[in-house]
């Protein structure tokens, strides 16, 4: 390449597509940089929210296990007596009403629960309320298969939306139990009252009858975690946005203004080299270098002229 078309390039005219270059490389660069960031968040931000859905339907699960379980060793021994007689059946002595009904007085004091549900389904309950239905009896089903089995979890989808359950299996371990479940003759006289001969009877001693389920909904986190995916996204193209102004005007400060000085000085020495002076010499990085070869380029010059006038004399 010539020394005129290097010029050309470090003129004032030549140093403004530089400038482009640089801002469009920077902007490829900061979104390819943000597509990357944004999709490795999306990808950190579902594994949270799947981790706060487990979180919450662990803790709803253990919960009601925890009342079950004050309710079996505390209210029951109190409770149960009173439902010998022909008297009114009191369901407070039974674990699995009294999970429900917890479960029940805290979704109307907290609005923000109203889609949670707690069930403790049945194939064969005693309260046709408790009535597995074909969702339920699946799971049902798949704890009878592999009793080992100690929790299921998995997605349902309803009309209402996208639910994450967590299932545990209802097993007949104790044989207090089947007092209440294995024949009418052996049931309480105020069950019979209340429920009937009909339902809930004929239970095996560890089978399993059926299974708490606990549904959150999912659509209330995902849509968090698409709100803060996109507050994240917009805050790095803000920053990024102000990076690139900087490192603009910072490339322009240090490279391409001393460039166009360069460039305009070099062709006023291509002319009058004696009348300039290349101040940027002095400097130790890149752009020093190149005041200095224009220095010695300027003195070459000014040698070459002046041969040429010495030659050109009589």
């Amino acid at each position: 390449m010539k020394v005129p078309q290097i010029l050309g390039l470090l003129s004032g005219d030549g140093s403004r597509p530089l400038r482009q270059q640089l801002a469009i490389t920077l902007a490829v660069v900061f979104t390819a940089s943000i597509l990357v960031a944004v999709l490795l968040l999306d990808q950190l931000f579902a594994w949270q929210a799947r981790g706060l859905i487990d979180q919450r339907s662990g803790f709803f699960m253990d919960s009601m296990l925890a009342v079950r379980e004050y309710t079996s060793k505390d209210v029951n021994p109190i409770v149960a007596p009173l439902n010998e007689g022909p008297g009114v059946f009191r369901p407070e002595a039974v674990p699995s009403y009294s999970a429900t009904s917890v479960f029940e007085y805290l979704k109307q004091a907290k609005p923000e629960y109203k889609q949670y549900s707690y069930r403790e389904a049945a194939l064969n309950p005693t309260n046709l309320k408790d009535k597995a239905d074909t969702f339920e009896a699946s799971i049902i089903q798949a704890f009878r298969e592999a009793p080992s089995t100690g929790s299921l979890t998995g997605e349902k989808v309803t009309p209402l939306g996208r639910f994450h359950y967590v299932a545990r299996p209802i097993k007949i371990s104790k044989d207090s139990c089947l007092v209440c479940h294995s024949t009418p003759e052996r049931a309480p006289r105020s069950q019979l009252l209340a429920y009937g001969d009909s339902n809930g009877y004929g239970w095996q001693l560890n089978e399993v009858v059926g299974a708490q389920i606990v549904t959150v909904p999912q659509d209330a986190v995902l849509k968090a975690k698409r709100q803060s995916l996109l507050t994240t996204a917009l805050l790095l193209a803000l920053v990024f946005v102000v990076v690139g102004l900087a490192a603009n005007s910072v490339l322009n400060r240090l490279i391409l203004r001393p460039m166009r000085q360069i460039s305009q000085k070099a062709e006023e020495a291509s002319v009058t080299p004696a009348s300039v002076s290349f101040d940027e010499k002095s400097r130790a990085d890149e752009i020093g270098l190149l005041a200095r070869s224009f220095e010695r380029m300027k003195q070459s010059l000014a040698i070459s002229m002046q041969m040429l006038k010495d030659r050109q004399k009589p």
